[in-house]
């Protein structure tokens, strides 16, 4: 189904009820909407208050569902967001919502004074590029003890660079316990994948390892929504290398020709930094040479 993207001239609204309290975590948007829009919003968005307030929220996108992420828990505690509160967004530009709020005797709520910093916060996102990163992750894995630690991580994937098209998953026990099974980005597929193939070949390596994993893929189509499934040959890479829950793995289009992707791994180490196994085994060489040397 093709994406839908809304004109100059044309505002899409929808509302939400807070039906749980929404001052912790995400809030998930409308599913007809992700339908409609998702494909077209970048990964930050602009959420503009009736008082002129800009707030910067983070989406974070999997299985064709979008939270607002990071932000929001900052924003929702600012306005005292609580059970019952309506919100009602108006979707009109790539990058910005604007939305008001309703307290639970259904009026428009007094908005506090606006932040010092408001202005400098938002900045006008744009739409991806074909050689960007897309933030991709269930945001279940960051919702436990070490919820920090994996936004950390998250944070390390997306600022390490890479010179070929990415995409960045967080690692949930559907990928790494349970089924061995993940999707790849819907839009990521769409750019590099050969769409009237419905299945084929796929190869997986890490950074200063010889070895390759062969693994499968299959395109189909659910409720008209083309989704991209790694199947076989993708519990071998993960087990082979220690994949745990909450690591986060950031894939780089290496060769498109057979669909290899090098494989960045984030993951807690026994000590107290955060590392990149990528990163690890070029360190590792290089003290080894220094002391040689």
């Amino acid at each position: 189904m093709a994406t839908e993207y809304p004109e100059a001239n044309k505002v899409v609204q929808f509302f939400m009820i807070i039906t749980e309290n929404r001052q912790q975590g995400e809030l998930m948007l409308p599913i007809k909407f992700v339908r409609k829009h998702g494909q077209g919003l970048p990964n930050v968005i602009c959420l503009k208050t009736s008082n002129g307030e800009n707030w910067k929220i983070n989406l974070v996108m999997n299985d064709g569902k979008i939270w607002f992420g990071q932000g929001w828990k900052e924003f929702a505690q600012y306005y005292s967001l609580g059970y019952g509160h309506l919100l009602v967004f108006k979707y009109q530009r790539l990058s910005e919502f604007h939305v008001d709020i309703f307290d639970t005797t259904r009026v428009e709520i007094e908005y506090p004074p606006k932040r010092v910093e408001a202005e400098k916060e938002c900045r006008t996102s744009k739409k991806r590029k074909p050689n960007s990163s897309f933030e991709f992750g269930s945001t279940s894995c960051a919702k436990n003890s070490k919820g920090k630690q994996v936004n950390t991580r998250l944070e390390s994937a997306k600022d390490f660079k890479t010179s070929n098209p990415s995409f960045i998953l967080v690692m949930c026990t559907t990928y790494v316990e349970s089924r061995f099974l993940f999707t790849i980005p819907c839009e990521f597929g769409r750019t590099h994948f050969d769409l009237e193939k419905k299945m084929g070949d796929i190869y997986f390596r890490v950074l200063d390892d010889e070895r390759v994993w062969p693994a499968q893929y299959k395109i189909r189509m659910i409720k008209g929504r083309t989704r991209f499934e790694v199947t076989s040959g993708w519990l071998e890479f993960s087990k082979n290398n220690n994949l745990e829950v909450g690591d986060v793995c950031k894939f780089e289009l290496v060769l498109k020709t057979n669909m290899t992707l090098q494989v960045h791994i984030f993951r807690k180490t026994n000590e107290v930094n955060l590392d990149c196994s990528t990163y690890a085994k070029s360190s590792q060489q290089k003290d080894k040479a220094t002391t040689q040397g």
